[in-house]
């Protein structure tokens, strides 16, 4: 099936955010699937490759950036504060619920990493959504970060909390490394994200590998399985048993909480899904349950 893809702007709380549409061709007001990314990652870290698949099947997909990050406006750069994130998707679902080309009214959301602790806590919210695909999910970000051990705790607070006070001032951010190898001070550093994130990013990207240090403080604070029983929109969770990133135990703890989810868990770490052979195995599975959801 062909698949027209169209650029466009939404407004978030003032902010201009881009989005990109994906519309199945000869398809009358499809269902559609608005695709959120993970941690300091843009809407083209292969969001695209998992769209494409989705408008295949004769849904309509809707991927964009987050304000601060990508073609998205906002300054500083590369700032990341969860509670503006979910702002930004709510401003989404909006902007594609008034779209013409789309049927609203059968909407389904889908996110990836930290994305996917995105729509868990907006399906919380919004009780309309048909639908929720979350992979990978950061289940409970203060169980993560427990894992990077005390001296790390320490540094990133002591980081954050310096370049909040140059924040306050009008005084040029501090950045932080996103993604470094095992040892790196880093927001991810585990054996498998030096090759696994970086190896998402588009050759001539203009992304940068950092993130603003105040964005640390608000991580841990960010816990999608506290609200996860407010989910009420049948729900497919995602996780790889062998990933060093999210506990997989965090991610079943939050499905035992959730009405309606059904957890699949696959052979794999945190990167493998937007990877061949998993991809394959990952878009499939979700494409038959958003098809069978939103029919």
């Amino acid at each position: 099936m062909a698949v027209l893809v169209s650029q466009s702007l939404f407004d978030s709380h003032g902010t201009d955010c881009a989005g990109t549409l994906f519309l199945p061709d000869g398809v009358e007001r499809p269902a559609v699937v608005v695709m959120g990314h993970g941690l300091g990652a843009q809407q083209d870290f292969r969001l695209p490759a998992f769209a494409q698949r989705f408008a295949e099947r004769g849904l309509a997909v809707f991927t964009f950036d987050y304000r601060h990050w990508g073609e998205s406006a906002g300054e500083p750069r590369q700032l990341l504060i969860p509670q503006k994130q979910k702002q930004d998707w709510h401003a989404a679902l909006a902007h594609v619920r008034g779209l013409p080309q789309v049927d609203g009214e059968r909407l389904a959301i889908w996110g990836s990493s930290f994305g996917g602790a995105h729509v868990i806590q907006v399906a919380a919210d919004d009780h309309d959504i048909s639908a929720v695909v979350s992979q990978v999910l950061a289940a409970d970000t203060a169980s993560a970060v427990k894992a990077f051990g005390l001296v790390y705790m320490l540094k990133s607070t002591l980081i954050g909390l310096t370049d909040t006070l140059r924040g306050a001032l009008g005084l040029s951010p501090l950045y932080f490394p996103l993604v470094g190898r095992p040892g790196d001070n880093a927001v991810m550093n585990t054996p498998e994200c030096w090759d696994g994130y970086l190896g998402l990013v588009p050759e001539g990207s203009t992304w940068k590998n950092e993130v603003t240090a105040r964005s640390l403080l608000k991580l841990p604070l960010y816990r999608a399985t506290l609200v996860a029983h407010k989910v009420t929109a049948p729900t497919l969770l995602m996780g790889g048993v062998h990933d060093s990133l999210v506990a997989i135990e965090d991610i079943r703890i939050m499905a035992a909480k959730m009405p309606n989810a059904e957890l699949r868990e696959y052979e794999c770490n945190h990167f493998e899904p937007y990877y061949e052979p998993l991809f394959e195995t990952f878009v499939t599975e979700q494409a038959d349950f958003l098809v069978g959801k939103l029919a």
